[in-house]
């Protein structure tokens, strides 16, 4: 294992820290807050998950019935994508 540091830019003081700390070692500016906060805003809309179109249970029947067929095709072009760009990247070594 590599003990080397990586250091960031604390936004408030302009100072190098480590970047695996929560605060900044010179002024107590808490580093990753931002990155959190965003974590737990895309979290609370579901936004973290691959984006297909979701079925909620309030939907009516009719409309269940239509998102269906459309989560598997968005789901075979997510493949389809997927598997070409590991296919240009196993190539291009």
């Amino acid at each position: 294992m590599s003990s080397e540091i990586h250091l960031k830019r604390c936004p408030s003081c302009d100072q190098w820290t480590n970047s695996k700390l929560e605060q900044c070692e010179s002024c107590g500016f808490e580093i990753h807050a931002a990155r959190r906060a965003e974590v737990n805003k895309r979290r609370e809309v579901d936004d973290i998950h691959i984006p297909i179109w979701r079925i909620k249970e309030t939907d009516p029947t009719w409309l269940k019935v239509v998102k269906r067929p459309i989560q598997i095709v968005q789901l075979l072009l997510y493949t389809i994508v997927g598997f070409f760009i590991y296919l240009s990247t196993s190539l291009a070594h």
